[in-house]
């Protein structure tokens, strides 16, 4: 009897995980707003939801190989905490963190019309053996990976991540 105890947790144990591991992806709550996990782009995308809002941790994974491109997490539906984007082999280039919503600081794009780009946060680049590249405040309106305004102090470092220079944008 007492052998059959263990052996009867362990199988209870199996049915519980299994239970828990095909919980239902992309539902909708009683309003049709998103909750809970999310898998989209053809599972290039991992989000999590509450009342219609990503609110929690985020994944996206790279088109040509399926591995990770980036890790953050919303609250509210906006970026918030520290977000890491990686390269196709897995190695960390940018990290971002101090996520605001910009009001304050203007730019030009190249054919003379001044912007304000929506969001502003505080980044570090990182050679691929590891090292920081450069660091700074960075100013963009859509996605960081396409297209981003240096401003402020910035730092810039050598291979061994040595500062050598700083420098005003």
């Amino acid at each position: 009897m007492k052998k059959r105890i263990p052996i009867l947790l362990v199988v209870l144990c199996l049915f519980t995980l299994k239970g828990v591991s095909q919980q239902a992806n992309n539902q909708l709550d009683d309003k049709g707003k998103k909750i809970g996990l999310w898998i989209e782009n053809n599972g290039l995308i991992e989000a999590y939801y509450k009342a219609g809002l990503k609110e929690g941790i985020f994944k996206s994974y790279n088109r040509k190989n399926g591995k990770l491109s980036a890790l953050g997490e919303f609250t509210e539906g906006k970026k918030s905490g520290t977000w890491y984007y990686f390269d196709e082999t897995s190695h960390l280039i940018l990290q971002e963190c101090e996520i605001k919503g910009n009001t304050s600081y203007t730019r030009m794009r190249d054919d003379g019309v001044e912007i304000t780009p929506k969001f502003t946060s505080y980044v570090k680049f990182y050679y691929p053996n590891g090292h920081i590249k450069e660091e700074g405040r960075v100013l963009y309106s859509e996605d960081i990976e396409i297209d981003y305004f240096k401003t402020g102090t910035w730092k810039y470092y050598d291979k061994q991540g040595k500062l050598e220079q700083t420098k005003e944008h």
